[in-house]
């Protein structure tokens, strides 16, 4: 005969989650970087013993203007957590003085959706995600380091020739919209 004991449910704090692990709770918190339209909070829980990081990021909606992006030399997850987001990726190109940067001509956007993710290969360029319609937010695991640590170059890197981008959605746009 089993004994059913009922325990009352609470809200998530730091001070009680603390026997358990750690709790992450962002309100209140100053992001650690931010950009046009997304916040950061870069590291703000460890994994494998220190050697991944996980990230929160709350982006805003609409569809703003590219004109950088980051790359990891690990591999990174993207992992929406209340809404569709947009995550703009592209490979890597080689401008006139032979410095990579990312290629706006090979250049994708992908509809990420909760119960979704999106695990980028080592190198890939990525600009930060944004919602498909509206503010919402997701977490990324990466390999331990900071955005401006990258290759020496702050992190962000224009795109070769100049470009900028800005995305659409296809004339049909079925299962998107």
């Amino acid at each position: 005969m089993s004994i059913l004991r009922e325990i009352e449910i609470e809200m998530l704090r730091p001070e009680t989650a603390a026997v358990f692990g750690r709790a992450l709770v962002f309100d209140g918190r100053p992001a650690t970087s931010s950009g046009e339209w997304w916040r950061c909070w870069e590291g703000c829980a460890e994994l494998s013993a220190g050697r991944q990081w996980v990230g929160f990021v709350q982006a805003s909606g609409g569809n703003p203007e590219i004109r950088s992006m980051e790359r990891e030399p690990g591999t990174e997850i993207v992992i929406p957590v209340d809404g569709e987001l947009v995550q703009v990726v592209a490979t890597g190109t080689r401008d006139a003085t032979g410095v990579e940067r990312p290629d706006a001509l090979e250049a994708r956007a992908f509809v990420l959706k909760p119960g979704t993710a999106l695990v980028m290969a080592p190198g890939v360029w990525h600009a930060a995600a944004f919602g498909l319609r509206g503010p919402t937010s997701y977490f990324y695991v990466a390999e331990r380091r900071k955005a401006e640590d990258s290759e020496g170059r702050g992190g962000w890197v224009e795109f070769a020739d100049r470009f900028r981008l800005s995305c659409r959605f296809p004339a049909n746009h079925e299962g998107i919209a």
